[in-house]
């Protein structure tokens, strides 16, 4: 059971009830992470922004929604996140990732048949953030510069730091619902997600319009 009470519908208040029909509009559901953050609405309000341009291809039209949902993948199952895992891997197999390539996200990789090397080096990429091997030891030196140009082989300037935000956000989105021990959805929520592939830009820009600051 969360530590912090999930709102539900009923009870939310009309910030988060903003949030929350947008969120069903965009993806079709509202996640249990994104309903505690709403606690502090305007924080989450301004999250959920960040959070539907970065995760899907429609809005920045940088990288592809399948780098992406490896990207989180990878970045979850290395901090052992089975809530953000357990979202991705339901919308991996919407995007038509097999059992056994979601399976050699966390196997040998690097040497996998199944994935291509622009690929794989974004998952690289992912593991050298999220395992904080830029920082290196006595053991071990940094491995930041050779991982980054891997990268630069496949990828721009924009779409590293694109790579980066999407890495960074989850090791940032896996602890927030980790240690607050927030409960994944069940049943039709979670298949909801064959659905949330994609994201329609004009219901976007009609989240970005309609938030707290509007009364400004």
């Amino acid at each position: 059971m969360a530590l912090i009470p999930i709102p539900n519908d009923e009870e939310a208040t009309p910030y988060q009830k903003t949030i929350f029909e947008h969120s069903k509009k965009l993806f079709g559901r509202v996640a249990n992470a994104v309903r505690v953050g709403s606690h502090t609405p305007k924080l989450m309000h301004t999250l959920f922004g960040f959070i539907v341009s970065s995760l899907r291809e429609e809005i920045t039209e940088n990288l592809p929604v399948k780098t992406k949902c490896l990207v989180i993948l990878k970045t979850s199952t290395l901090n052992g996140c089975a809530y953000w895992t357990g979202h991705n891997e339901t919308l991996g197999r919407a995007l038509k990732f097999s059992d056994e390539l979601i399976k050699e996200i966390t196997g040998d990789y690097i040497n996998s048949a199944l994935f291509k090397p622009d690929e794989k080096a974004a998952m690289r990429w992912a593991e050298v953030m999220t395992n904080k091997l830029y920082q290196g030891s006595p053991e071990s030196p940094p491995q930041h510069y050779e991982a980054l140009n891997e990268l630069k082989k496949y990828y721009n300037h924009s779409q590293i730091v694109e790579l980066s935000f999407v890495s960074g956000f989850f090791n940032f989105w896996n602890r927030f619902t980790d240690v607050l021990e927030i409960d994944i959805e069940q049943g039709s929520l979670m298949e909801s997600f064959s659905k949330s592939t994609k994201i329609d830009p004009k219901q976007f820009e009609e989240y970005m319009r309609d938030g707290w600051w509007k009364e400004k």
